[in-house]
């Protein structure tokens, strides 16, 4: 998974940052479990059943948005995996301004945008177009 010989510093290091990150963050996904599962339990065996519905509504909600983020860290994974920087470094942006801000996987969105294969595809496509003179 971590296949990186022949690669740039830039995409080496935003690989790797994105997947500390992914698990940071399902170590996190984890946490939050462990404490739903707390709260939970907490209301069932208590008299404050009631008052404890907003907490457990609240982890459930911080869940579904890590998850969202996970998975977008994946796409993003598995883009570096395909070799397309670019759009690995999109998904890891937007899987990082997802609730919390996770800044590792911001910073290796950014390394994978600026690596030499990310901006090797461009260079790529701009020269096979007919319609640029000169090229």
């Amino acid at each position: 998974m971590l296949n990186i010989e022949g690669l740039s510093s830039e995409a080496k290091v935003g690989k790797i940052l994105i997947l500390v990150s992914l698990v940071i963050g399902i170590l996190v996904l984890l946490l939050l479990a462990v404490v739903g599962v707390a709260v939970y339990t907490a209301g069932v065996f208590s008299t404050l059943g009631v008052s404890l519905t907003i907490p457990l509504v609240i982890v459930a909600a911080l869940a579904a948005v890590r998850i969202a983020g996970l998975v977008m860290g994946f796409l993003a994974l598995f883009s570096t995996e395909k070799k397309d920087f670019s759009r690995a470094g999109i998904y890891a942006i937007i899987a990082s301004v997802l609730p919390p801000l996770v800044i590792i996987m911001l910073i290796g969105g950014i390394f994978c945008l600026v690596s030499r294969e990310a901006n090797a595809g461009k260079t790529d496509e701009t020269r096979k177009d007919p319609d640029l003179p000169g090229l």
